[in-house]
């Protein structure tokens, strides 16, 4: 007879008893639970579809990307910056949602929650998700952060190395700590060599590494400068723009005329602007300086590739094909790739390699406080007075008035390094920790004990007139090293020398300023020492009486508790009226604008 569920007995026609039907339910392998996909946590310099943990994730994993009021409130960041980056993370949202993704979005202006805690409780507790996917953040606070908040909020997480770079850390660290002063230029050539740049066989193209020699001409008078390619804020920019001048109405600058590129394809747009109308020209005028000419010849690409929107080795293999096919020179496209291929994976490696002590270096013990014309532009000193304009105005100068005019007058002046690092921080629209700090304490202020370079980069006012045409329209004259219309920059250099003889005789390559400065007659030497210590005594007092133009405006209306641990030290101790607690959000009606959705 046939027995349901038993099929036919063969042996015997007495029916099988079977047990009742919770017992047997339970002999049923339990069906396992569905898994959750991971969250794609995104940080605002990682705005790139090209990374490797978007493309191994599974497809229904949740992006999730926060604006961060607490973030931008903490450090008076420039409001292009600030513009910039949050433009650039809104159209990032829609292109990943273009692209089929499923974004978890919280915009700073209609969510409510005022900082990543708040937010990422919520998105938690939303979704149930139990792993977050990570991209290694370029920043060490960052990183550092992250591990405590996950390690708090007890959820796992899977660390993706930064592919946003071509350097690896584990590498670049070995290599530089092993050497007393791990330079540059024999870094750039092992990054040539890796990546085939600019190579004839084993060779350099041309027979030279490095063409920096080939970058320092002069401005001819009357040059034609043509102007970088402008995007016109869009919808979304525009509704950045408002909510940027209400929100963080006493940070620097102002937010009309911003006109940056904000999506990959307007980067690749500017980057093709650059190639064709100033790549050209760019190897001569490198170094070059000219009033009311911020930008010049340089490609201001740096915002566009330090947020991820464009590709650094997209920028050299383009860069290459104009040399290839004889539309720029050799001088110019090396000297663009040595920026890109050279200085900028130098200066993320010697970060990561040095990290955390290497912000706290002092080498001279300087401890001046940044002075008010840094924040207001008002300056006598006309060469500093072109370079901070741009600063203030958009967020940006070229590399040359960041070196050589501004981290000059901070280093002979004896600002404190970590206070300088701090303006730069807040003031550049493609400023980030990983870069800032050691183009600033090593590069800009030599601050660092030698590890980036082997000479500080000081001049007296010479350089700045052959290298620009400030000098022709300064009330100072640049011929003059005492009286009253000697330049600041002379008698600084020549008493900044005398003061650190003895430790820079040590030096090769600061002999032969030595040797000038050995030339001197003592009277005049006494005379510069005057005016130095003039200087910088009126420099005190326009501190203490233009206190508006400098942060303690905005600290006294927004000073916060900031979301990660401080990367600037000098900023953060003036922030002691906190008036929020951790994790602060809106009112419990509050939700995140476009909340995603997962299966429960």
């Amino acid at each position: 007879m046939r027995v349901p569920g038993h099929g036919f007995q063969n042996q015997s026609l007495t029916p099988t008893i079977l047990p009742p039907y919770p017992t047997m339910a339970k002999q049923i392998p339990a069906q396992p639970k569905p898994v959750r996909p991971p969250t794609l946590w995104l940080f605002e310099d990682q705005l790139s579809d090209r990374l490797a943990m978007l493309k191994a994730a599974p497809p229904a994993a949740p992006v999730l990307l926060i604006e961060s009021d607490r973030n931008f409130r903490s450090v008076p960041f420039h409001k292009w910056r600030i513009t910039f980056l949050v433009s650039a993370m809104r159209h990032f949202v829609d292109h990943l949602r273009a692209e089929g993704r499923n974004v978890c979005h919280y915009p700073f202006s209609e969510s409510g929650y005022r900082d990543s805690v708040a937010a990422l409780k919520h998105h938690l507790k939303s979704t149930s998700v139990s792993e977050i996917w990570i991209t290694e953040p370029s920043e060490y606070h960052t990183r550092k952060w992250v591990e405590k908040l996950t390690s708090d909020l007890g959820v796992a997480v899977r660390w993706w190395p930064n592919d946003l770079f071509l350097t690896d850390r584990t590498e670049f660290s070995e290599w530089a700590r092993g050497l007393k002063s791990p330079v540059m230029e024999f870094f750039y050539r092992k990054m040539r060599v890796k990546h085939d740049v600019l190579m004839d066989g084993k060779k350099p193209l041309g027979g030279e590494w490095n063409l920096d020699k080939e970058n320092r001409k002069s401005a001819p008078k009357k040059l034609v400068v043509p102007k970088p390619q402008s995007f016109p804020p869009d919808t979304i920019t525009h509704q950045v723009m408002a909510e940027v001048e209400r929100r963080f109405p006493s940070h620097p600058g102002h937010t009309r005329g911003f006109d940056l590129p904000v999506t990959a394809k307007q980067a690749e747009q500017a980057l093709k602007d650059f190639l064709d109308n100033r790549l050209p020209l760019f190897g001569d005028l490198e170094d070059a300086m000219v009033t009311g000419q911020p930008v010049l010849f340089h490609s201001v690409l740096s915002p566009v590739i330090n947020a991820g929107l464009l590709n650094p080795m997209t920028c050299i293999r383009a860069a290459e094909s104009r040399l290839q096919k004889k539309l720029a020179p050799l001088n110019a496209v090396e000297g663009f790739c040595r920026q890109l291929l050279g200085w900028r994976e130098y200066v993320y490696g010697i970060y990561w390699a040095f990290m955390p002590e290497y912000r706290e270096r002092n080498a001279r013990k300087d401890a001046r406080p940044v002075p008010s014309s840094f924040w207001s532009g008002q300056t006598d000193m006309n060469c500093l007075k072109q370079s901070l304009s741009g600063v203030i105005e958009r967020g940006y100068s070229h590399h040359i008035q960041r070196l050589m005019v501004i981290c000059n007058y901070a280093t002979l002046t004896g600002l404190s390094p970590q206070a300088v690092n701090d303006w730069f921080y807040a003031m550049y629209i493609d400023s980030h920790d990983w870069v800032v700090t050691p183009n600033v304490i090593g590069m800009g202020m030599n601050a660092d004990h030698g590890t980036m370079a082997t000479k500080p980069y000081v001049s007296s006012g010479a350089y700045i007139n052959r290298m620009s045409d400030y000098c022709k329209s300064c009330a100072f004259d640049v011929k003059q090293r005492t009286g009253d219309k000697a330049c600041p920059f002379n008698y600084l250099f020549w008493t900044f020398l005398g003061e650190y003889q003895q430790s820079f005789s040590k030096n090769p390559r600061m002999t032969m300023m030595l040797k000038n400065y050995s030339r001197l007659p003592a009277e005049e030497l006494s005379a510069m020492k005057t005016l130095r210590e003039k200087h910088l005594d009126s420099r005190k007092a326009a501190q203490l009486t233009a206190a508006a133009d400098a942060p303690s405006a905005w600290v006294a209306q927004a000073a916060v508790v900031p979301e990660r641990p401080p990367p600037q030290p000098e900023l953060q101790r003036t922030l002691s009226s906190p008036h929020e607690s951790i994790g602060q959000r809106a009112p419990s009606n509050a939700s995140p604008a476009n909340e995603c959705s997962l299966p429960r």
